[in-house]
């Protein structure tokens, strides 16, 4: 159906409103988990060629880079480009937030499976993509490590990096996408561009921890027969408007309500009273972007779907896949990375192509529920999304589980949520 005239700005106002509102709710998510405590780090990180040595941001970094924090009129009006420096990349030093059991296990780096860590961007600055990056080559080893892929996702010249990138390390690599693929897309691109046993998706403005690879690497490989496992690390807060401070999250699970919007939930003690922390635990759904996979079982179910442009919704859509076609999704506490959760993001969102990622979810995984999607997002109902025949041969192929199973077996908590029709 084709809307016209007054009815098509009064749907575009709603999609528009609806969107700054998820939004809205998965930040504010962010940033009502419960934190036990706060802490800050002392000071900053550089990594050098022999090891970790004490440096500190520049002031004229700090000072260059500050306008550059979002937005597509910053973008417009000054460059954030950064010639590269002699030593690899300085960050603020995270403090250690690691249980004592996660500090003194050990790890055989000869039995854990390659990775290729991928990393789409697009109008980030260089304040933190290198210290995303100084952060994993300090904490990271490096013998596991086949690449870090970097996938420029049409960044304009001055958004680049290609050769400050190249310059930090030869297991640096940047793919270039000569137009903006969307979030989505450049993941599934960056995807077909490594070989490795296993795939890390990251993004580029997180500071990791010590150990942060080796646990979730040795989680996997307990699932080295049927690869069917999904681990994502623990992701504590970093304000975005303090890059130097850093926050500890709670034990949530991830879940979400009928809009598909996602949120944090109960802790993972009270869910289950039998749980022993730091233990990895199970969790509804993938919080966002950040998570590791084995490349063949990424490949085997179905990747993303690519019909889905830009961001938005295909976190919620591969919790749903993973969980009810024969897969599982885990945190594991041991490992930890703090992120900048932000209000805005620093590129162009379209509002209703989030709107339409999301009614293609529904289309194919809500089953009976799509009527409780409507209820909630009632302008998604006469959206076009597409057509989905070639994801429900997918879920048809792989023998998914319905909704209703995935709401008596993995998220029970979903049946409270049950919306009232208005």
């Amino acid at each position: 159906m084709m809307f016209k005239g007054s009815n098509l700005l009064v749907l575009m106002g709603i999609v528009l409103l609806i969107t700054a509102l998820v939004i809205l709710l998965e930040w504010h998510a962010v940033h009502s988990l419960g934190f036990p405590h706060s802490a800050t780090g002392e000071g900053t990180v550089g990594v050098q060629a022999g090891g970790v040595d004490d440096l500190h941001f520049a002031a004229d970094e700090v000072a260059r880079h500050a306008a550059h924090l979002r937005g597509a009129a910053a973008t417009a009006a000054t460059s954030p480009s950064l010639a590269p420096s002699s030593t690899l990349p300085s960050f603020p030093a995270p403090p250690e937030m690691r249980d004592r059991h996660c500090t003194t296990r050990k790890y055989d780096l000869h039995a854990l499976p390659k990775v290729s860590l991928i990393i789409p961007y697009l109008n980030e600055t260089w304040r933190h993509i290198s210290a995303t990056v100084g952060s994993m080559l300090a904490y990271s080893p490096m013998e596991v490590v086949d690449e870090m892929l970097f996938i420029d996702d049409g960044n304009a010249l001055e958004w680049q990096f290609h050769k400050e990138l190249m310059a930090l390390h030869p297991k640096i690599r940047v793919h270039r996408n000569e137009q903006r693929q969307g979030l989505i897309r450049s993941k599934v691109i960056g995807a077909g561009l490594i070989t490795s046993e296993v795939i890390f998706f990251m993004e580029p403005h997180c500071i990791v921890q010590k150990q942060w690879l080796e646990p979730l690497l040795q989680r996997l490989m307990l699932d080295a027969s049927s690869h069917s496992t999904v681990v994502m690390p623990t992701l504590d807060i970093i304000p975005e408007n303090n890059f130097k401070e850093y926050r500890p999250a709670n034990h949530h699970i991830g879940g979400f309500d009928w809009s598909l919007t996602f949120n944090w939930m109960a802790l993972i003690e009270q869910r289950n009273r039998s749980y022993t922390y730091p233990d990895p635990y199970p969790t509804p759904a993938l919080s966002g972007g950040i998570f590791g996979i084995w490349r063949d079982y990424w490949e085997r179910k179905g990747t993303y779907d690519t019909n889905m442009s830009e961001w938005g919704g295909e976190h919620i859509e591969m919790s749903l896949r993973t969980w009810r076609c024969g897969g599982r999704i885990e945190v594991i506490p041991c490992s930890r990375m703090g992120h900048v959760f932000r209000g805005k993001n620093p590129y162009v969102v379209h509002p209703v192509e989030v709107v339409r990622n999301q009614k293609r979810a529904a289309l194919v995984w809500l089953d009976n529920h799509l009527e409780d999607y409507y209820i909630q997002v009632p302008m998604a109902r006469k959206l076009d999304a597409g057509d989905v025949s070639e994801r429900l041969n997918l879920k048809e192929r792989l023998h998914c589980e319905s909704m209703d199973w995935y709401i008596e077996n993995v998220y029970p908590e979903l049946k409270g949520k049950q919306p009232r029709k208005r």
